[in-house]
């Protein structure tokens, strides 16, 4: 294989980790769910590893505590690269290739001792292939990694142009939106509680009657209703306000006899209007 380099100051691979949640240990069938680790890919917390530990913590037996380590990410790299082996198809495109960590040190370490012989295994043009040989099989399989023999062929602009975003390939094939699935399975068989998938649930305050508007509710209202309330946030009452400002008193009401007029104190009522 060539690897591929588009920009020599970036990083050329990705790491990969990925959750095969299974429901039974030595089971061939369909995994429940295949999830990313984002602890492994994005270095960011993962609810699959804490959901998975929780359940290690609280399995019942040996047979439940092996099914759940099962379950923890296997580990990989992603590299862009040519491949060159002689059964290739097409030596020229571009292909994703996933190598173990293991294999990928080794490639590391290839990599440094030719750097320290002041040659550079990746450069476009002087760099080499590499030759990865397999031996044995299953978790048996060893991997072995040197630098192919004969002349390497240079890198093209069009090689380099044409490689994967190794980190949208990720998302688009582990983050796909199986891990609330992946948490209630391991949930159900674990009997743990799991972790929530971000807090994206809104506030009571938000969801209650209290704070929807009202659409018969004027708007100039609501706003100068907020312009009041910021107004009052800005400028406090003070303890010592408190103490001397009183509530205005209300007046006492105060009830008086109804006087009833007859009609001739009516026409001198009317008549006294008219003069004025």
């Amino acid at each position: 294989y060539r690897i591929l380099v588009p920009d020599p100051n970036a990083q050329f691979w990705a790491d990969l980790g990925v959750h095969w949640i299974k429901a039974e240990l030595e089971g061939k069938g369909k995994p429940i769910a295949v999830v990313g680790c984002s602890d492994v890919v994005f270095q960011t917390p993962c609810e699959i590893d804490t959901a998975i530990n929780e359940a290690i913590k609280n399995a019942i037996d040996e047979d439940s505590k092996k099914l759940y380590e099962s379950w923890k990410a296997r580990k990989s790299v992603l590299l862009n690269v040519l491949d060159r082996s002689k059964g290739s198809s097409d030596p020229d495109k571009v292909q994703i290739l996933e190598v173990s960590t293991g294999t990928f040190g080794a490639i590391l370490n290839i990599i440094q001792q030719y750097a320290e012989e002041g040659e550079d295994v990746l450069d476009s043009d002087a760099g080499m292939d590499i030759a990865i040989s397999r031996a044995g099989k299953g978790l048996n399989t060893e991997y072995t990694v040197n630098i192919a023999p004969g002349k390497s062929q240079p890198v093209t602009a069009k090689h380099l142009k044409e490689v994967h975003n190794l980190v949208d390939h990720i998302n688009k094939e582990f983050f796909r939106g199986d891990e609330t699935k992946a948490l209630n399975f391991i949930g159900q068989v674990a009997q743990v509680n799991i972790p929530r998938l971000g807090n994206k649930t809104p506030t009571a305050a938000l969801t209650s009657r209290a704070a929807q508007v009202d659409p018969d509710v004027d708007a100039d209202a609501l706003a100068a209703a907020a312009d009041l309330d910021e107004a009052e946030e800005a400028a406090p009452v003070t303890a010592a306000a408190a103490k001397t400002t009183t509530s205005p008193k209300t007046a006492p009401v105060v009830e008086e006899t109804a006087v009833v007029l007859d009609d001739a104190d009516l026409d001198d009522v009317l008549a006294d209007l008219d003069n004025i």
